[in-house]
């Protein structure tokens, strides 16, 4: 039976401790070496779901300013569609006003709810002085009232003409030659009728007398409001 020296012994002993330790570090190393891959991979993955997700809800938010935008456009082209009625003939410049202060989109919903009165704002925006005009025929007075009577024109190039018939209002008045007109004067009267695209209006309006009326006093009259007669 052979020996085994004991320097050798203990140096196979200590190999293989060593190669046990090797096997040990191996077996953590690799561990860690997975480890970290699953960590990075798990890491990646749910930063990657994280941006997804975040662009889903900056999605929905966009989608919920749109909806929110679109319902306050609507809300406000309603609201100015119910203010443009017939009782606003006398002051079309301020709905023009409101018209053009508003936003795009209120515009393009005032479109989609109301084009015609839109349409009459657009032409009231357009109207100039040239568009009508007066001429007295008569002025009259037997001292107690002072009756004229004259013509309303509306030329046929005028925006306004598209809209057909126009019930309109007249205010007549006397005042000395050369002076301007005094809205808040007794002396004037006032009366309805409908224009015709290209056919002269025949009025006749009726004032109180004004006794400081002499031979340079005069008849005057002009248009303060229209309304299209099918609106």
């Amino acid at each position: 039976m052979s020996t085994v020296p004991v320097p050798v012994r203990a140096a196979t002993v200590a190999g293989t401790i060593l190669a046990v330790i090797f096997i040990t570090l191996s077996a953590v190393v690799g561990g860690v070496n997975v480890w970290r891959t699953r960590s990075a991979a798990t890491y990646e993955a749910e930063a990657s779901q994280a941006v997804s997700e975040k662009a889903a809800i900056d999605q929905q938010i966009i989608e919920a300013q749109t909806h929110l935008e679109a319902a306050n456009a609507h809300r406000d082209a309603a609201a100015w569609c119910a203010s443009v009625t017939r009782d606003k003939a006398g002051s079309m410049r301020d709905v023009v006003k409101s018209y053009d202060s508003a936003t795009q989109a209120v515009k393009a919903a005032i479109h989609a709810q109301c084009a015609d009165k839109e349409s009459l704002a657009n032409a009231q925006r357009t109207l100039s002085d040239s568009d009508f005009s007066i001429a007295i025929g008569t002025c009259t007075t037997d001292q107690v009232t002072t009756t004229m009577s004259g013509t309303l024109t509306m030329t046929q190039s005028s925006s306004v003409a598209s809209f057909g018939d126009l019930d309109v209002t007249i205010i007549g008045y006397t005042v000395d030659k050369d002076a301007s007109f005094n809205p808040s004067s007794p002396y004037q009267g006032s009366t309805t009728a409908t224009l015709t695209p290209g056919t002269p209006l025949t009025f006749t309006v009726s004032v109180p007398y004004d006794p400081q009326m002499s031979a340079t006093s005069e008849c005057g009259a002009t248009m303060t409001s229209w309304w299209p007669s099918s609106m």
